[in-house]
């Protein structure tokens, strides 16, 4: 697939190949450690990132359900938060529930599938129709470069949490 889809998938095919990559062999006091009280452990920070890409793609551009909530993700995590943790204290974060983080990869999956889907659907004149939430506008072409920069910045962070837990572990 060439075009705008074929980057964006590319880039996304491979944030989530590398993010299961890094996840590989976490335990889970590892996967929940924090370098500080105010910083994010990594598993807030992958469901993070699967509920924004799952808000922005499969419930804002697609109008329609999110993942999240016609899969019933709430109940099988024990996640009850609102919203994509945008904006949580670093007391909420914490108060994260445990998890297999293999739940959250799963969840990751299905909104990645999903989300190619609505992908898939959306034409070169889609980019340029707004999307308005609030007082806030913004066109499906930033909705997508925004989810491309997100979880580049949290792939770089878990990455980097990663080292300071295991150091060089290969």
């Amino acid at each position: 697939m060439s075009g705008f889809k074929g980057a964006l998938k590319s880039g996304m095919t491979e944030y989530l190949t590398e993010l299961k990559s890094k996840l590989e062999g976490l335990t889970d006091a590892e996967l929940r450690w924090q370098a500080t009280l105010d910083s994010n452990s990594i598993v807030w920070l992958v469901w993070h990132m699967a509920k924004v890409e799952d808000g922005w793609i499969n419930n804002s551009i697609a109008g329609g359900e999110s993942v999240w909530d016609s899969g019933g993700w709430a109940d099988k995590t024990g996640i009850s938060v609102e919203g994509s943790g945008y904006g949580q204290t670093a007391d909420e974060v914490r108060a994260m529930p445990a998890m297999p983080v293999a739940d959250l990869v799963e969840y990751f999956d299905a909104v990645r599938a999903a989300s190619f889907k609505v992908i898939d659907g959306i034409s070169d004149e889609d980019l340029s129709k707004i999307f308005t939430r609030g007082n806030r506008s913004v066109t499906w072409s930033w909705i997508l470069g925004h989810v491309l920069a997100e979880e580049a910045q949290h792939l770089g962070q878990i990455g980097f949490i990663r080292g300071m837990v295991r150091g060089l572990d290969g």
